[in-house]
């Protein structure tokens, strides 16, 4: 990818994140006087009216937002890989969803909580994974339905199954980063794959257990080895995250290891995926610029989709607050 193939889309992405969620627009949802109010802030960020709907219908508009964005991106030119490092966690996503809902003993419909949002269209991979046709879905992403439905009917424990999809949803997402050569866009998976691993780490101490179930969960590929992880559990300290962007996440996850809330040390890992794009201001174009847009529109959703449903189930903005990861628009 040459930066100059973005000079147009960066320049009209940056004029657009002008209407993005900001923390004044944010904090102006969370006091509005009712959820109708609340919703009708995110019209001049460029969504539809959702006052009068339930959760089902914030959803659908909130996944719509989302699908047209990654269809209008993609129909300029470098960009189609981009988003796919973004839509490709709702592929891995349905694949926990069919399998889990597979793995019932009376059957569940698992269509209600597929995403539309993923490179594979939902009941494209429903079709694949009922018939065991897979031949024209991504290799791993085919094997990992094989593999994880396989773990769950032996050991009916879809943690174990959770992990396996997990680590293929990794392997394939660094592997697409590092064939862009960018090392802007590499960075952020390795950190991605950190913070899954210091996630990992933290609950394993919390819930107790071994040393030989923290090997199998962790994730290879991150900037903090597997072995410097391992040992970091022996010795009960997360200091191979020192001097990393992840350092303050870690220090809360100590206190977390040893029984202090999990909540704030969970937003501390979000809060530093959002940070690795602030530098991205400096840069006048090229991929870093666009991945970052998208980095923002997916934080952006999230937070909409927190505030509207707290809104509507009357939880106090404060809570909200408290919840919601920074922005970095």
């Amino acid at each position: 990818m040459k930066d100059t193939d973005f000079l147009f889309l960066t320049s009209m992405l940056r004029a657009r994140e002008t209407y993005m969620l900001s923390k004044e627009k944010i904090d102006r949802m969370l006091d509005a006087r009712d959820f109708d109010d609340a919703a009708k802030q995110l019209i001049d960020c460029g969504y539809a009216d959702m006052s009068g709907m339930d959760a089902g219908g914030i959803e659908g508009v909130l996944q719509k937002q989302r699908s047209d964005l990654y269809y209008e991106l993609s129909s300029y030119a470098n960009t189609r890989d981009l988003i796919d490092l973004f839509r490709m966690k709702y592929d891995y996503h349905n694949v926990k969803v069919l399998v889990k809902a597979a793995g019932l003993s009376a059957g569940a419909n698992a269509a209600s909580m597929l995403s539309d949002s993923g490179r594979i269209a939902a009941d494209v991979l429903a079709d694949a994974f009922t018939t065991g046709d897979r031949s024209d879905l991504p290799p791993l992403v085919a094997g990992v339905m094989e593999s994880a439905s396989g773990i769950l009917s032996r050991t009916g424990n879809p943690q174990l199954s959770d992990i396996e999809i997990d680590k293929a949803y990794f392997e394939e997402m660094l592997a697409l980063s590092i064939s862009l050569d960018n090392e802007f866009i590499i960075g952020y998976v390795k950190l991605l794959i950190d913070s899954a691993n210091l996630r990992i780490l933290v609950r394993s101490v919390r819930t107790k257990r071994d040393v030989n179930f923290l090997s199998m969960a962790l994730i290879p590929g991150g900037a903090v080895s597997i072995s410097q992880l391992e040992a970091s559990f022996e010795d009960n300290s997360l200091d191979a995250f020192n001097g990393s962007a992840l350092e303050n996440a870690a220090r809360l996850g100590e206190e977390s290891m040893k029984g202090g809330t999990q909540t704030q040390f969970e937003l501390a890992c979000d809060n530093t995926a959002l940070q690795y794009f602030d530098g991205t201001v400096f840069i006048s174009f090229g991929p870093a610029p666009v991945f970052a847009y998208l980095a923002k529109q997916e934080w952006e959703i999230t937070a909409a989709r927190m505030i509207l449903t707290g809104k509507l189930t009357d939880i106090s903005a404060d809570i909200i607050r408290e919840r919601l990861r920074e922005c970095h628009v």
